[in-house]
């Protein structure tokens, strides 16, 4: 409501572009309406007061069009439990209003069938509003429609139809959906069934319709059935569209639960599903009351509404307060000084969400994981911190001032605070801004020592090579021989981790047993290494001849180093990547990426940092990598003293890295390519709305 729009936002996850991956039609009716009665609670309620409206009028006319009783249907939609259920603040605000336009889509393709130029661009708006305001819910409603009305869709003629109606439905929701499918490699969707806790926890458990909203919802559903069926008046359809849709529903509740590792089913949480079943219902309840007298249509909305009443009210007694620790919490974080640092509280649960909000500071609670660029890192980070393993790397790397837990926590250099109700606060020192000593190329180690890491290993060609010591893990492939040579021959220092055998620059390092006992160095502490063996048998990795030994077994290198035209390439066999995650062993990753590490110091001053924006001087003591604490994503345009550079993402966390070379100053801003197209669609919407609007007017439907 105060910012806008803005394409790139502070508040959740170290930023990532609002509302291109979630969709945004709720959240925009909901600000409008804000600013119209002056609150943003009031806007919200008042757009899921809108869109029940819309939905139970579009209801009405599309059971008119269609011959059945259009009264009662409606007021068994408006109130039916788990459609209010759904209607509770966080990300199921979308939802909730996708629910109550549900009718709209009926009556839209009713329209799209009609030969009158209006009625097709009518249906298209109001296809494209369900699908602006949750994308997903287009899945169920294009089966529900293509079962309801598979006869229809055979005419050449509604072909046509759909042709130009879907035509004008592209050009009207173009604005989100092209970066939406053009950026999706940036989506983190969950598989719903890859997940045990989430597929469980997603399902509908049988045991919800013992509780009163069940029990209600079972009673209208099980009572309109029967009178419908044996009146004659049951479209059957609608029946088998209900069950597979409470079936689908179950998911792990099922007999056959795999069916949710299919394409498309295995994206959406099975208690979706059951969404449809508000729009169901009503239409069995239409069936049911068609033809019948007044009187009885009378006696059956009364008993109807009764028993909707009924399960609905534990959803109002249900809401509970916000923490009162919680708010504690916030008011503490609130008046901590500073906008360099975000804050996490752990475990994360939904009700931390509201703390951004609360607090005015940024955080990695955010809601909406699936369009966060840095997900995967975030993800490594809260494993850490369930498991009992030390996650302090990544707070300091994504800036986190502040850990707020309520259960055990390891954080190395992170001390308690104080204690908040059930929530103890840790704190550290942090930077929005940190030297990179080391980067890892080839396959990937989550290892207990800070370096960036390149997936793609071209990235090399782009780093002066004093700037950040290289550690290759595997073999490399040809290509990035060249680069890796190229990277040695301009003055780089880079290590080789192999995993088996192989030949390197040619240095060749042959597979043999790891003899524990038999090591041997005048540069390193053996007492470092742990056992050489695997599960109780020997422990076999590559070792090397012919090099300068700096840790022998035997009479063979397992560590080494071998001058390269200006640079440096040490050796390091064992399979000790490996070896150091099998082990725990912190020391021996240490001890390998301390051959890369390039060491310096670096001063900075954040000058200014707003969504979108942020402004800062570095002082590196030599040339260097450096990361900054904002989720790496193409369309940032960083300068360096004014010269444009091209950032690098850090595969590991998600941030941004960039090379400086002196005192410089940073000035980077995120332009969205895709902002003309939202000018494009305001005008297209302004176009054919004004046209429905003519179209439709009272008087100029009088005069037909």
């Amino acid at each position: 409501m105060s910012n806008g729009w803005e394409p790139w936002i502070e508040d959740w996850y170290s930023g990532f572009p609002f509302l291109r991956f979630y969709p945004p039609l709720s959240y925009l009716i909901g600000a409008f309406l804000g600013l119209v009665l002056g609150s943003d609670i009031r806007g919200y309620a008042a757009t899921l007061m809108l869109t029940s409206f819309v939905g139970a009028v579009a209801l009405h006319y599309y059971l008119r069009r269609t011959g059945r009783e259009p009264y009662v249907a409606p007021l068994v939609f408006l109130l039916f439990p788990w459609h209010l259920g759904v209607a509770y603040m966080e990300a199921n605000f979308p939802r909730a209003n996708s629910i109550n336009l549900f009718p709209l889509f009926l009556l839209a393709l009713l329209w799209a069938f009609e030969v009158r130029e209006r009625y097709l661009v009518a249906s298209a708006v109001a296809i494209s509003v369900i699908s602006l305001v949750h994308h997903s819910a287009m899945v169920p409603l294009v089966i529900t429609g293509f079962v309801l009305f598979v006869e229809d869709f055979r005419r050449p003629r509604v072909l046509s139809n759909f042709f130009k109606v879907g035509g004008l439905v592209v050009a009207l929701t173009a604005f989100w959906y092209v970066p939406f499918f053009m950026e999706s490699k940036w989506l983190n969707f969950w598989n719903i069934y890859r997940h045990p806790w989430l597929f469980k926890g997603g399902s509908l458990s049988p045991s919800l319709f013992l509780e009163p909203a069940g029990i209600s919802s079972i009673a209208i559903f099980l009572t309109f059935l029967l009178v419908a069926y044996f009146r004659g008046t049951l479209w059957r359809r609608t029946l088998g569209l209900a069950v597979l849709y409470l079936y689908l529903a179950l998911g792990y509740y099922s007999p056959t639960p795999w069916i949710h590792s299919l394409p498309v089913l295995s994206m959406i949480p099975p208690y979706r599903w059951v969404d449809m079943i508000n729009l169901l219902v009503p239409l069995i309840v239409a069936d049911a009351l068609t033809g019948v007298e007044c009187r009885w249509k009378l006696v059956a909305g009364a008993l109807a509404t009764a028993l909707l009443i009924l399960g609905t009210l534990p959803y109002a007694r249900s809401v509970p307060s916000y923490p009162q620790d919680l708010m504690e919490v916030a008011k503490f974080l609130r008046e901590q000084p500073g906008d360099d640092w975000r804050f996490v509280v752990h475990p994360a649960v939904s009700p931390h969400s509201y703390l951004p909000v609360l607090t005015g500071k940024a955080t990695l609670n955010g809601w909406y994981h699936e369009g966060d660029p840095a997900e995967e890192g975030h993800i490594r980070m809260w494993y850490l911190l369930s498991t009992g393993h030390d996650a302090s790397l990544y707070l300091n790397s994504y800036a986190v001032k502040f850990l707020i837990a309520s259960t055990n926590v390891t954080v190395g250099n992170y001390s308690k605070i104080v204690k908040i109700g059930r929530y103890w606060v840790y704190t550290g020192n942090v930077s929005f801004v940190e030297p990179v000593g080391a980067v890892l190329v080839g396959n990937f180690y989550d290892l207990p020592v800070d370096y960036a890491y390149f997936e793609d290993s071209s990235k090399l060609a782009t780093i002066p090579p004093g700037a950040v010591g290289v550690v290759y893990a595997g073999n490399p492939s040809k290509e990035e021989e060249s680069l890796l040579w190229d990277f040695l021959q301009r003055g780089g220092t880079v290590v080789w981790v192999p995993e088996r055998g192989g030949c390197l620059f040619g240095v060749c390092g042959v597979m043999e047993r790891i003899d524990g006992s038999s090591l041997s160095s005048k540069v390193f502490n053996v007492s470092v290494f742990a056992p050489f063996d695997y599960d109780g048998m020997p422990w076999y990795g590559p070792v090397f001849e012919n090099v300068t030994s700096l840790l022998s077994v035997g009479n063979k290198s397992m560590i080494g180093v071998v001058k390269l035209g200006k640079g440096t390439l040490y050796l390091v066999g064992g399979n000790i990547l490996y070896h150091s995650i099998y082990w725990d062993s912190k020391k021996e990753a240490e001890l390998v990426f301390g051959l890369a590490r390039i060491d310096g110091s670096l001063n900075y001053t954040l000058l200014s940092r707003s969504d979108g924006k942020y402004s800062l001087i570095v002082s590196p003591s030599k040339p260097m990598l450096i990361r900054v604490s904002e989720s790496y994503y193409p369309h940032w345009e960083i300068r360096v003293n004014g010269e444009l550079v091209e950032p690098i993402r850090d595969d590991r966390t998600g941030l941004t890295l960039i090379t400086v070379s002196k005192a410089s100053t940073v000035n980077a801003e995120f332009h969205d390519p895709f902002m003309r197209l939202r000018v494009y669609s305001a005008i297209g919407w302004a176009v054919v709305l004004a046209y429905v609007l003519l179209e439709f007017s009272w008087g100029r439907a009088s005069r037909r």
